[in-house]
């Protein structure tokens, strides 16, 4: 049976304060024990694969969940057929990966070995596979089970870099098995939950049909999916070509920290995603896609202005005093990060009504826009102005994900951004609701 959205999206935010936890542990121990430089480096590194998994996936994920809540093809199909798929793309993207390699390394990972990197490439299969087969219980709304297989990835990040990296010693190389041991052990669990919940395991009944209509309605939302991370990371690869791998290093701890307010949107958003795609009527997608932007953005400002606070504390008490210049670009990317969170809502409920090419033609501005901004602004100011950039080109894309939004559907401004007594009531209940059954 269905839990209620507003459980859906408690248990899934309980799931990103262990994630968060277990993550910030993680890079804690991955920047103290490499260093400023090795941290770019091993930042840099791990964005290879991901990176080809971002630009070949297909949205794949995307179309699972949401054919899953369609329920047009059994879940023998759609398991089977994105096994299949993921693999092919996965041997796509090593051959891709593998002339950038050795074509382009020496403009983006000078000072890493082509040995590592060639090592970094052979995580994609199993990249590809724990990516594209969780998302059937999202679309499920099974999010017990999904919330489980995510805290995985932090968690196993956790006790493998502490055996790989602070233990043995490895350096770079640690952190980068790691980062596979943790996406390995989650891809495991994945299969023994299908396996447990479905009898998938064996790829048996493949589907040309859905294949074909999973890659139509995917590709649709694709190259949004695509420009929205190179504006999450291209700032990285423009700080190590304009500055060095020291920098990228620090930057990327101000990143890491301010990212964990996405903590209420990624959790929301997961469970807004599959409820759109499952409800049939405009007045009900609007009330809750309201109710979830408002409450996001909400309690979003409340944990940027805590992180605000204590980001001094914070960043020399977890990391050192080695990441002091952290804190300033942190503190300029907390106002954009904040107001992003609601577009990230926003973005989900054009994908949940089937048309998540709103968000690509927003996301072409947006990625034009801080492109630019990078350029400009990197040389000028370093770190701080590739904060900057970032944070101007979240505002932007908020801005017209808002408008958008507002128009095509007949909602107020006020209705999505502006929080309302009946939320504050919400809350209330829930809590007395909770304190009684405690």
């Amino acid at each position: 049976m269905k839990k209620g959205a507003f459980h859906n999206s408690l248990l899934t935010i309980t799931r990103q304060v262990l994630s968060i936890g277990f993550g910030i542990l993680s890079t804690m121990i991955i920047a103290r024990s490499l260093g400023a430089e090795g941290q770019g480096q091993y930042t840099l590194a791990i964005l290879l694969p991901t990176i080809l998994y971002t630009f070949f996936n297909a949205g794949l994920s995307t179309s699972t969940v949401f054919f899953v809540g369609k329920k047009k093809y059994s879940d023998e199909e759609i398991y089977s057929t994105n096994l299949f798929t993921s693999l092919i793309l996965s041997l796509f993207s090593i051959l891709i990966g593998i002339l950038i390699v050795f074509f382009f390394k020496d403009f983006l990972f000078e000072n890493i070995s082509a040995k590592l990197m060639l090592y970094v490439l052979m995580i994609l299969p199993i990249l590809f596979i724990q990516k594209n087969l969780p998302t059937i219980f999202q679309g499920k709304e099974e999010f017990e089970k999904f919330n489980i297989i995510v805290i995985l990835n932090q968690f196993g990040l956790l006790v493998f870099s502490l055996l790989f990296v602070w233990f043995l010693g490895w350096g770079i190389l640690g952190a980068i098995v790691s980062f596979a041991a943790a996406q390995l052990l989650m891809l495991i669990v994945t299969f023994y939950f299908l396996k447990k919940s479905y009898n998938l395991f064996w790829p048996k009944k493949y589907s040309i049909t859905y294949l074909r209509e999973s890659f139509y309605f995917g590709i649709k939302g694709h190259f949004s999916n695509v420009l929205t991370f190179l504006n999450y990371r291209l700032d990285m690869f423009l700080i190590a070509y304009f500055l060095d791998d020291a920098s990228v290093g620090i930057y990327s701890i101000a990143v890491l920290l301010s990212e964990r307010i996405w903590m209420v949107s990624q959790s929301v958003s997961a469970v807004l995603f599959a409820r759109v795609a499952n409800l049939n009527d405009d007045g009900s997608k609007n009330k809750f896609t309201s109710l979830a932007s408002r409450n996001t953005l909400f309690i979003s400002v409340l944990g940027g202005l805590f992180l605000a606070v204590f980001s001094h504390w914070l960043i020399v008490l977890l990391f050192g005093e080695e990441y002091m210049q952290s804190v300033v670009p942190f503190l300029i990317l907390i106002p954009g990060v904040v107001i992003f969170s609601m577009g990230r809502v926003l973005a989900n409920d054009f994908t949940g009504r089937g048309q998540p090419e709103i968000n690509t033609y927003i996301a072409i501005v947006i990625a034009i826009t801080n492109l630019l901004l990078n350029l400009w602004l990197i040389p000028a100011y370093g770190i701080k102005g590739a904060a900057l950039a970032t944070s101007c080109a979240y505002v932007l894309d908020v801005i017209i994900k808002s408008i958008v939004f507002s128009v095509k559907n007949k909602v107020l401004f006020s209705d999505f951004i502006i929080l309302k007594r009946s939320d504050i009531q919400l809350y209330k209940n829930k809590l007395v609701l909770i304190l009684k059954k405690g």
